[in-house]
């Protein structure tokens, strides 16, 4: 059985902050189903986006903000 995650399980994962994965969600960046006013995570889909480097802060590039160019840097600040 599929491991589902909360918010606070995906910020923990990922070292990012509880409201990034709020925001992250409601964007769609990352993938996750409303259950009420809840989020719920499927931890293979959460690990699926961190291989594939998908993610910072809601742009494309890496997690972990490695990419250091200036268009990432712009995107950043809109």
């Amino acid at each position: 059985m599929e491991e589902i995650m909360t918010p606070s399980e995906v910020a923990a994962l990922l070292k990012i902050h509880l409201k990034t994965v709020y925001k992250l969600a409601e964007k769609g960046t990352i993938p996750g189903n409303r259950i009420g006013r809840s989020w719920r995570f499927s931890r293979s889909d959460v690990l699926e986006l961190v291989s594939s480097r998908q993610i910072e802060s809601g742009e494309q590039g890496a997690v972990n903000g490695s990419a250091n160019n200036s268009e990432s840097r712009d995107n950043l600040a809109k």
